[in-house]
Protein backbone atom coordinates (compact mmCIF):
# COMPACT_ATOMS: atom_id res chain seq x y z
CA UNK A 1 0.00 0.00 0.00
CA UNK A 2 1.18 3.50 -0.85
CA UNK A 3 0.34 7.11 -0.11
CA UNK A 4 0.52 8.91 -3.46
CA UNK A 5 1.53 12.57 -3.90
CA UNK A 6 1.86 13.23 -7.65
CA UNK A 7 5.14 11.52 -8.67
CA UNK A 8 5.95 10.52 -5.10
CA UNK A 9 4.73 7.23 -3.60
CA UNK A 10 5.29 6.64 0.13
CA UNK A 11 5.22 3.03 1.27
CA UNK A 12 2.83 2.70 4.23
CA UNK A 13 5.38 0.47 6.02
CA UNK A 14 7.79 3.42 5.94
CA UNK A 15 5.23 5.61 7.71
CA UNK A 16 4.55 2.89 10.30
CA UNK A 17 8.27 2.41 11.03
CA UNK A 18 8.87 6.13 11.53
CA UNK A 19 5.84 6.27 13.84
CA UNK A 20 7.18 3.31 15.85
CA UNK A 21 10.60 4.92 16.18
CA UNK A 22 8.99 8.06 17.56
CA UNK A 23 6.77 6.06 19.93
CA UNK A 24 9.48 3.71 21.23
CA UNK A 25 12.26 6.21 21.74
CA UNK A 26 11.43 9.78 20.73
CA UNK A 27 14.59 11.80 20.37
CA UNK A 28 15.84 14.78 18.33
CA UNK A 29 18.50 12.40 17.03
CA UNK A 30 15.82 10.76 14.86
CA UNK A 31 15.65 13.94 12.79
CA UNK A 32 19.41 13.72 12.24
CA UNK A 33 19.01 10.17 10.94
CA UNK A 34 16.22 11.28 8.59
CA UNK A 35 18.34 14.20 7.34
CA UNK A 36 21.17 11.74 6.65
CA UNK A 37 18.86 9.70 4.42
CA UNK A 38 17.62 12.88 2.72
CA UNK A 39 21.20 13.98 1.92
CA UNK A 40 21.95 10.54 0.47
CA UNK A 41 18.91 10.46 -1.80
CA UNK A 42 19.33 14.07 -2.89
CA UNK A 43 22.80 13.11 -4.09
CA UNK A 44 21.24 10.54 -6.40
CA UNK A 45 18.53 12.93 -7.59
CA UNK A 46 20.95 15.80 -8.29
CA UNK A 47 23.20 13.52 -10.38
CA UNK A 48 20.21 12.17 -12.32
CA UNK A 49 19.05 15.72 -13.03
CA UNK A 50 22.59 16.72 -14.01
CA UNK A 51 22.48 13.99 -16.67
CA UNK A 52 19.20 15.47 -17.97
CA UNK A 53 17.16 12.40 -17.16
CA UNK A 54 13.47 12.86 -16.41
CA UNK A 55 12.30 11.37 -13.12
CA UNK A 56 8.96 9.67 -13.63
CA UNK A 57 8.38 8.33 -10.13
CA UNK A 58 9.94 8.38 -6.66
CA UNK A 59 9.02 5.52 -4.34
CA UNK A 60 9.88 6.17 -0.69
CA UNK A 61 10.57 2.76 0.82
CA UNK A 62 11.30 1.74 4.45
CA UNK A 63 15.09 1.94 3.98
CA UNK A 64 15.68 4.04 0.91
CA UNK A 65 14.15 5.43 -2.25
CA UNK A 66 13.60 3.89 -5.66
CA UNK A 67 13.92 6.51 -8.42
CA UNK A 68 12.43 5.64 -11.82
CA UNK A 69 13.60 7.59 -14.87
CA UNK A 70 12.06 7.96 -18.30
CA UNK A 71 15.20 6.77 -20.07
CA UNK A 72 18.28 4.76 -19.19
CA UNK A 73 21.71 6.18 -18.44
CA UNK A 74 23.97 6.29 -21.47
CA UNK A 75 26.92 4.34 -20.07
CA UNK A 76 28.08 2.01 -17.33
CA UNK A 77 30.32 4.81 -16.08
CA UNK A 78 27.30 7.09 -15.61
CA UNK A 79 25.39 4.27 -13.89
CA UNK A 80 28.28 3.68 -11.46
CA UNK A 81 28.59 7.40 -10.80
CA UNK A 82 24.87 7.62 -10.04
CA UNK A 83 25.14 4.75 -7.56
CA UNK A 84 28.14 6.33 -5.83
CA UNK A 85 26.63 9.83 -5.73
CA UNK A 86 24.52 8.95 -2.66
CA UNK A 87 27.35 7.68 -0.39
CA UNK A 88 29.68 10.44 -1.62
CA UNK A 89 27.03 13.04 -0.69
CA UNK A 90 26.97 11.64 2.85
CA UNK A 91 30.77 11.70 3.03
CA UNK A 92 30.93 15.29 1.72
CA UNK A 93 28.24 16.35 4.20
CA UNK A 94 30.07 14.65 7.08
CA UNK A 95 33.27 16.53 6.17
CA UNK A 96 31.33 19.81 6.27
CA UNK A 97 30.04 18.86 9.73
CA UNK A 98 33.57 17.97 10.87
CA UNK A 99 34.79 21.37 9.68
CA UNK A 100 31.94 23.02 11.59
CA UNK A 101 32.94 21.11 14.75
CA UNK A 102 36.51 22.34 14.39
CA UNK A 103 35.26 25.93 14.08
CA UNK A 104 32.55 26.03 16.76
CA UNK A 105 33.85 23.28 19.04
CA UNK A 106 32.51 19.89 20.09
CA UNK A 107 28.75 19.42 19.93
CA UNK A 108 26.99 16.09 20.57
CA UNK A 109 24.38 16.67 17.85
CA UNK A 110 27.00 17.59 15.26
CA UNK A 111 29.17 14.61 16.21
CA UNK A 112 26.20 12.25 15.99
CA UNK A 113 25.34 13.68 12.57
CA UNK A 114 28.96 13.24 11.44
CA UNK A 115 29.08 9.60 12.57
CA UNK A 116 25.61 8.82 11.18
CA UNK A 117 26.53 10.08 7.71
CA UNK A 118 29.84 8.19 7.69
CA UNK A 119 28.19 4.95 8.85
CA UNK A 120 25.28 5.32 6.41
CA UNK A 121 27.71 5.86 3.53
CA UNK A 122 29.76 2.83 4.62
CA UNK A 123 26.72 0.56 4.85
CA UNK A 124 25.51 1.62 1.41
CA UNK A 125 28.92 0.79 -0.06
CA UNK A 126 28.60 -2.84 1.06
CA UNK A 127 28.51 -5.08 -2.07
CA UNK A 128 24.99 -6.34 -1.34
CA UNK A 129 22.18 -6.42 -3.86
CA UNK A 130 19.78 -3.44 -3.38
CA UNK A 131 22.59 -1.30 -1.93
CA UNK A 132 24.69 1.17 -3.95
CA UNK A 133 27.83 -0.91 -3.50
CA UNK A 134 25.99 -3.94 -4.84
CA UNK A 135 24.90 -2.02 -7.90
CA UNK A 136 28.49 -0.95 -8.61
CA UNK A 137 29.84 -4.47 -8.12
CA UNK A 138 27.15 -5.92 -10.39
CA UNK A 139 28.11 -3.55 -13.21
CA UNK A 140 31.84 -4.23 -12.83
CA UNK A 141 31.33 -8.01 -12.88
CA UNK A 142 29.12 -7.74 -15.98
CA UNK A 143 31.92 -5.86 -17.72
CA UNK A 144 34.58 -8.40 -16.72
CA UNK A 145 32.78 -11.77 -16.87
CA UNK A 146 30.20 -13.65 -18.94
CA UNK A 147 26.65 -12.86 -17.79
CA UNK A 148 26.01 -16.20 -16.04
CA UNK A 149 29.36 -16.21 -14.23
CA UNK A 150 28.88 -12.57 -13.20
CA UNK A 151 25.43 -13.37 -11.77
CA UNK A 152 26.68 -16.38 -9.78
CA UNK A 153 29.71 -14.54 -8.36
CA UNK A 154 27.66 -11.47 -7.53
CA UNK A 155 25.01 -13.55 -5.75
CA UNK A 156 27.70 -15.30 -3.69
CA UNK A 157 29.42 -12.03 -2.71
CA UNK A 158 26.09 -10.37 -1.95
CA UNK A 159 24.95 -13.24 0.29
CA UNK A 160 28.31 -13.31 2.10
CA UNK A 161 28.30 -9.62 2.92
CA UNK A 162 24.63 -9.69 3.91
CA UNK A 163 25.59 -12.46 6.33
CA UNK A 164 28.41 -10.30 7.73
CA UNK A 165 26.02 -7.36 8.10
CA UNK A 166 23.53 -9.59 9.93
CA UNK A 167 26.18 -10.74 12.43
CA UNK A 168 27.20 -7.12 13.07
CA UNK A 169 23.53 -6.13 13.44
CA UNK A 170 22.80 -8.76 16.09
CA UNK A 171 26.04 -7.93 17.89
CA UNK A 172 25.01 -4.26 18.09
CA UNK A 173 21.56 -5.30 19.31
CA UNK A 174 23.07 -7.49 22.04
CA UNK A 175 25.54 -4.82 23.17
CA UNK A 176 23.10 -1.90 23.21
CA UNK A 177 20.01 -3.88 24.21
CA UNK A 178 17.75 -1.68 22.06
CA UNK A 179 19.34 -0.60 18.78
CA UNK A 180 17.62 -2.85 16.25
CA UNK A 181 17.89 -0.49 13.24
CA UNK A 182 20.54 -2.55 11.44
CA UNK A 183 18.60 -5.76 12.13
CA UNK A 184 15.57 -4.23 10.41
CA UNK A 185 17.77 -3.15 7.50
CA UNK A 186 19.14 -6.69 7.07
CA UNK A 187 15.60 -8.11 7.12
CA UNK A 188 14.56 -5.53 4.54
CA UNK A 189 17.55 -6.33 2.31
CA UNK A 190 16.73 -10.04 2.52
CA UNK A 191 13.18 -9.22 1.42
CA UNK A 192 14.27 -7.02 -1.50
CA UNK A 193 16.77 -9.62 -2.70
CA UNK A 194 14.24 -12.45 -2.81
CA UNK A 195 10.76 -10.95 -3.10
CA UNK A 196 10.73 -7.24 -3.92
CA UNK A 197 9.90 -5.92 -7.43
CA UNK A 198 12.75 -3.42 -6.92
CA UNK A 199 15.48 -6.04 -7.24
CA UNK A 200 18.56 -4.65 -8.99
Amino acid sequence: MYIKLKKIKINIICVVLIFLFFMINFSPYIFIMLSCIAVHEMGHIIFIKANRLKITEIDILPFGINIATENKLTSYKADISTALSGPLSNIAYSLMILLTIKIVGYNSFLMFSFLTNIIYAGINLFPVRSLDGGRVLSIILKLCLPERAAYILFSAISATFLGIMSVIAFFILMVTGYNFTLVLLCCYLFYTIHFSPYRR
